[in-house]
């Protein structure tokens, strides 16, 4: 029999927990492995931003109903987290991941039925569907991987937002290949293959459950009432926010502004991803030279300034610049956030920080559904201006942590 370190979550101390011996779990997946399903879950999530223009609405600007389609995918995804929190004890986290992939399929076939004349609603339902994809995928991977998660906090983050990037940038690319295809709907039903295929390999996987004690609700948001945590999650709800607002908004804020074609403008949807995983491998390399205070302040004013770019230029190269800079200042602050928060909480339980990464995500949904009621009556400079407040927000609260920890010396 071997021996891990669990943290006790009724103490302060580190107890000996008696386990299996490691050859008896070599049957495990690598982490990876694990973490690959959240490639799915970034494809899925990155749809809007491609379906906005496939669905007319650089066309007729009815801003107002295509921000519904954004709280219609947030609140897919947010209904399974919380419903598979509650019911957690009797899931396998292997069937989760299997069926929400499947889920994911049966959404992707849907949205290849939605192109116009399509209703609305029927939209609305499918980005439902997708939504509750990505929320049973996430909560699926975030429990097998709690011990690697242990070892390595921002080893781990990173490579789940590098998978969730490059999945994000596949989806954009596809939905800009549709949007020039004779035939886009045979793409999207090809495209529902990726989810199924995943399924049925994470489907007989041998994923392990997290052994420690299971927490309720309200044991788990105990760290709540700690006011570095209440920041550190505003930190996260405001960071994704800001990038899930240029997600969703970007392709019809470049068609409308500089007359793109929408082809193209969905086709730098895919730059503005893939600068944001290329962000975060870069920061890795920066970590061990950079303290991680400056590289989140750097990082937020790389993203601010990036915005103010998008708003003034007029020219594809500066669009492009504005779009690396903030992709690249977005991309390390989530991570490093992330790392923070783990040490931060008097206890590491996957499905707590599935509760913030949900947290998280929501403010990713609601700031462009917001931002789609907002654009109705003020067009859409709105995007960029939200993301420049929202940078400073950012910047606001990372100066607040760090000023917390200096005087609590922690």
């Amino acid at each position: 029999m071997g021996r891990a370190r669990l943290l006790n979550p009724e103490a302060s101390r580190y107890d000996d927990v008696v386990t299996p011996a490691p050859q008896a779990q070599d049957s495990s997946p690598l982490p990876w492995r694990i973490l690959s399903g959240l490639a799915i879950s970034g494809f899925l999530l990155a749809l809007p931003g491609g379906l906005l223009p496939w669905w007319g609405y650089h066309v007729e600007p009815a801003y107002g109903t295509a921000a519904n389609f954004f709280l219609a995918l947030g609140a897919g995804m947010t209904t399974v987290s919380l419903m598979g929190y509650r019911y957690r004890a009797k899931l396998h986290p292997a069937r989760v991941l299997a069926g929400g992939c499947f889920l994911g399929a049966i959404a992707l076939l849907m949205l290849s039925l939605s192109a116009p004349p399509a209703s609305a609603w029927f939209q609305a339902l499918a980005l439902l569907m997708t939504g509750a994809a990505a929320g049973a995928i996430n909560m699926a991977v975030l429990e097998p991987i709690a011990p690697a998660y242990e070892a390595n906090p921002a080893g781990v983050t990173l490579t789940a937002g590098m998978f969730f990037g490059a999945g994000s940038v596949v989806s954009a690319w596809l939905m800009s290949v549709c949007l020039d295809a004779a035939n886009p709907r045979a793409i999207f039903a090809l495209a529902a293959l990726l989810p199924g295929l995943a399924g049925l390999a994470f489907g007989r996987a041998a994923l392990n459950r997290w052994g420690g004690r299971i927490l309720q609700i309200e044991e788990a948001v105990k760290d709540l009432r700690s006011v570095m945590a209440i920041m550190f999650a505003l930190l996260l709800f405001f960071q994704f926010a800001n990038e899930w607002s240029l997600a969703g908004w970007l392709p019809i804020f470049l068609i409308d502004r500089l007359g793109m074609n929408p082809s193209g403008a969905v086709m730098l949807l895919a730059v503005y991803w893939l600068a944001l995983t290329a962000g975060k491998f870069a920061a890795t390399r920066l970590l061990p030279f950079v303290p991680h205070a400056r590289l989140l302040g750097i990082s937020a004013f790389c993203a601010l300034f990036g915005c103010v770019v998008l708003l003034a230029t007029k020219t594809t190269l500066g669009v492009v610049t504005g779009i690396l800079l903030t992709g690249a200042g977005f991309s390390a602050i989530y991570p490093l956030a992330a790392e923070r928060i783990s040490t931060r909480f008097t206890y590491y339980h996957p499905g707590y920080f599935n509760g913030i990464f949900t947290f998280a995500m929501l403010g990713g949904m609601l700031a462009p559904f917001v931002l789609g009621h907002l654009a109705d009556a003020y067009g859409l400079q709105v995007v960029p201006l939200a993301a420049m407040a929202g940078s400073c927000a950012v910047f606001l609260l990372i100066s607040m942590i760090w000023l917390g920890r200096k005087v609590s010396g922690s």
